[in-house]
């Protein structure tokens, strides 16, 4: 994953008591947890509420979400969730995602998640409205550093 070639957005999650499992390592699950604070933190850093689209007749599904465990994360330490658009279509957008561990910078997991734009009574895909198709595109793009 190449986080040179767009803008990236960095949010700040400390790893809370109930996220380890019983050997003390954070739940591999919880991961995506911290996929999605990054996710709804970069929408928010574009200038996007995501909690509009709660209350309209469209809203964004992740369709598909990976996640490479690097290195092990445990109770208290600060992570670091860096994201950024990898790829951006007609109905649909990509994000990227490094999980690193705050104090040492050693990277924790990696990531990537598919989100597409559905119409909420139908759940077919429908198109990206424009202003976040063009403002994710912009991000994406290696001139918007």
């Amino acid at each position: 994953m190449d986080v040179s070639q767009a803008r990236v957005v960095e949010s700040e999650i400390r790893v809370r008591y109930a996220e380890p499992d019983a050997e003390g390592v954070v739940y591999y699950a919880n991961h995506f947890v911290y996929m999605e604070v990054g996710r709804v933190n970069y929408l928010r850093a574009l200038g996007f509420d995501p909690s509009h689209w709660n209350h309209s007749d469209w809203g964004i599904v992740v369709v598909e979400a990976s996640c490479r465990y690097r290195s092990p994360a445990r109770f208290d330490d600060l992570l670091v969730i860096r994201t950024w658009p990898e790829d951006v279509r007609r109905t649909s957008f990509a994000f990227a995602y490094q999980i690193v561990r705050g104090k040492d910078g050693r990277l924790i997991a990696d990531g990537r998640t598919v989100q597409v734009a559905v119409d909420l009574d139908t759940m077919r895909p429908i198109r990206l409205p424009p202003e976040i198709r063009e403002t994710l595109s912009a991000a994406a793009a290696p001139s918007s550093l």
